[in-house]
C-alpha cells in the first residue's frame, strides 16, 4: 500500500495552486518525440477504447493533456518522476485519456452524475476489468484504478483548500492550460507549439463550450457549474489556444 503512493501518484499535494511552486522556473521546450504516450497493454487497451469512444476533437485533447502534462513534470518538477515507461506515467495517461469520457453524446444525457463523477466511476471498471472496453489485454492492480478514478472525480475541482492528488494536480495543469492557457508559464513555447501541431487544436474551443452548456442544461447542479465564466474563458482561449497568451 505505502510503495503504491507514489507509484500510482497517490502522494498528497496542496489544493492551492500557489502552494505548490516549481523546483524549475525556466522549462526548456520539450519535442513532442520525447512526449509520446506509453504502449503497456494497459494504456493501449484504454487508447483503443477512448479513440473509439470520444469525439476526435476530445481525443486530441485529451492527448494534449497528457503531453503538457509530462512536460510540466518533467521539467518543473522534477521529483515527480514522472519518467517515460513508470507506473505513474502509465497512470498520468489513463487519467488523462479518460477526464472527459463522461462527455460523450451516450453518457451525458444518460446520467444525473455530474459528468467527472460518473467518468470516474467508470474508469473504475473499465480499468479492471477488460469486458467493459469490449476486450484487449492491459488491467490495473485496484490502488491505480482508485487513483486514477480520484483524479478523474476532481479533476474539476479547483479550489484552494485542503490537499489532492499528485495526478490530480497533473490533470489541473493539463485541463487548465489546454481549455483557457492558466499556467502557461509553466510550458515553454516549443513545447506547445509541438504539442499542437502533434494533436491540432481545430475544433476544440466549440467543441467544449457547447459540452459546458448542455451539462449544465441538463444538470444546472453539475459539478462545471462552480467554475464562473467557464464558457467565456474558453471561447477567449481561441482555436490558437494558449499560444493567444504570448501574442
Amino acid at each position: 500500500m505505502t510503495d503504491n503512493v507514489s507509484k500510482y501518484g497517490l502522494s498528497a499535494r496542496p489544493a492551492d495552486q500557489e502552494k505548490d511552486k516549481p523546483e524549475n522556473t525556466n522549462p526548456k521546450s520539450v519535442p513532442i518525440s520525447a512526449l509520446k504516450p506509453p504502449t503497456t497493454p494497459l494504456a493501449t487497451r484504454i487508447d483503443a477504447y477512448c479513440k473509439s469512444k470520444l469525439p476526435a476533437a476530445t481525443y486530441r485533447h485529451s492527448l494534449r493533456v497528457y503531453s503538457y502534462g509530462c512536460a510540466i513534470a518533467r521539467e518543473c518538477y522534477p521529483s515527480f518522476a514522472l519518467t517515460p515507461g513508470s507506473a505513474l506515467d502509465e497512470s498520468w495517461f489513463c487519467t488523462a485519456m479518460l477526464h472527459d469520457i463522461g462527455t460523450t453524446p451516450e453518457h451525458i444525457s444518460g446520467t444525473r452524475l455530474s459528468y467527472e463523477f460518473w467518468a470516474g466511476y467508470h474508469a473504475l471498471d473499465l480499468l479492471q476489468d477488460v469486458k467493459v472496453s469490449g476486450g484487449g489485454e492491459g488491467v490495473a492492480e485496484k490502488d491505480q484504478a482508485e487513483s486514477i478514478a480520484e483524479a478523474i472525480i476532481r479533476h474539476q475541482d479547483v479550489q484552494p483548500h485542503g490537499k489532492l492528488t499528485l495526478l490530480t494536480r497533473l490533470i489541473h495543469w493539463g485541463t487548465l492550460l489546454d481549455n483557457i492557457g492558466a499556467g502557461a508559464e509553466l510550458v515553454d513555447r516549443g513545447t506547445i507549439e509541438g504539442v499542437c501541431e502533434e494533436y491540432p487544436r481545430k475544433g476544440w474551443c466549440g467543441c467544449f463550450k457547447a459540452t459546458v452548456e448542455e451539462e449544465k442544461k441538463l444538470k444546472p447542479y453539475a459539478m462545471v457549474s462552480r467554475i464562473e465564466g467557464f464558457e467565456a474563458l474558453i471561447e477567449k482561449n481561441g482555436e490558437s489556444g494558449v499560444m493567444s497568451h504570448w501574442d
